[in-house]
């Protein structure tokens, strides 16, 4: 399950990640009063009972930061998060290590965190630091390994009512953009070639009041939506009226009305609207080989289904 963390207020978090932490480090974790902490929510000190592994535990004196965001889409790759770590924790980091307070320095955020931009900044923070034993934990381990792992946990601070089920046919979304992108060489030259080239057309002044409705950003709408993904409307309207693609037409509404009740449910939880964008494009793409060089086409037709007014309010 994705709990939802983002719900959780600051203090809360913090008290939660430092009831992760006496239950992989040990009793003895110290959790600090909100306030100057001087960049730290937690200690312990001593031999980790389970972390990062029973047979090959951290021992010394860890610190331990719990980093909250209530961005739904934040990612420990975000430039506000490593200015944030960099500029502002390292050198408290600096200080610690001064005095002799710190051998292990654990980060625990919400934030999404990726192979490739989460172990730069886990590097980046031993360079500047000579720390050795840093961890950089993000939501998808805390919601894995330490969450899904604790009904004592989830019952204490009622996480149950965090959960979303934002599930969707996301194979179905793959399929039809993977033909899409097989077929585009096609399309684009059946359209050059057509006398009446099929032109995407809307009343702009009606779109404009479904985005005030629906809490899409204008910034969003004109420099994502109107400049990049509109001049694909037509290739994807081709597809879906050409007679070889019947199948994928009814994939394609069968996916436009799942997410259109998902979202109407889950609406509160998310802010502006290109959140839900975002979120369903790294819930279909995340981990896809077979989408590589294609992903881009997801949020062209996410967009297209939004601008038909098949997701979102009229």
């Amino acid at each position: 399950m994705d709990y939802r963390l983002e719900l959780l207020d600051s203090s809360t978090y913090e008290e939660l990640i430092n009831c992760i932490c006496t239950n992989i480090l040990g009793k003895g974790v110290v959790s600090f009063a909100p306030g100057k902490d001087g960049g730290r929510d937690g200690k312990f000190v001593g031999t980790a009972e389970n972390y990062p592994s029973k047979t090959n535990p951290w021992n010394g004196k860890f610190i331990i930061q719990a980093k909250h965001t209530a961005n739904p889409i934040a990612s420990c790759a975000d430039s506000d998060f490593e200015r944030l770590i960099l500029n502002e924790e390292v050198p408290k980091i600096k200080k610690l290590i001064a005095t002799g307070d710190i051998d292990c320095y654990i980060i625990f955020t919400n934030r999404k965190y990726s192979g490739i931009s989460g172990e730069k900044l886990l590097k980046k923070i031993q360079t500047a630091t000579g720390l050795n034993n840093v961890a950089i934990i993000g939501k998808e381990t805390l919601n894995n390994n330490y969450i899904n792992t604790s009904k004592e946990l989830i019952r204490q601070f009622g996480l149950s009512k965090h959960h979303i089920p934002f599930d969707f046919s996301d194979e179905e979304i793959k399929e039809i953009i993977l033909m899409f992108k097989s077929q585009l060489f096609t399309i684009e030259t059946e359209l050059k070639v057509k006398v009446d080239n099929v032109k995407y057309d809307f009343d702009h002044l009606e779109k404009e009041e479904k985005n005030k409705k629906n809490k899409l950003g204008k910034e969003y709408y004109e420099n994502v939506i109107l400049s990049s993904s509109l001049m694909d409307f037509d290739k994807i309207q081709h597809f879906l009226d050409s007679e070889n693609n019947t199948l994928f037409k009814e994939y394609y509404f069968d996916i436009a009305s799942e997410l259109n009740q998902i979202i109407t449910v889950q609406r509160d939880n998310f802010g502006s609207f290109e959140e839900i964008f975002v979120f369903i494009y790294q819930k279909v793409c995340d981990g896809s080989i077979d989408l590589k060089g294609s992903k881009r086409h997801v949020l062209t037709f996410l967009h297209y289904i939004y601008m038909e007014c098949l997701i979102g309010i009229k």
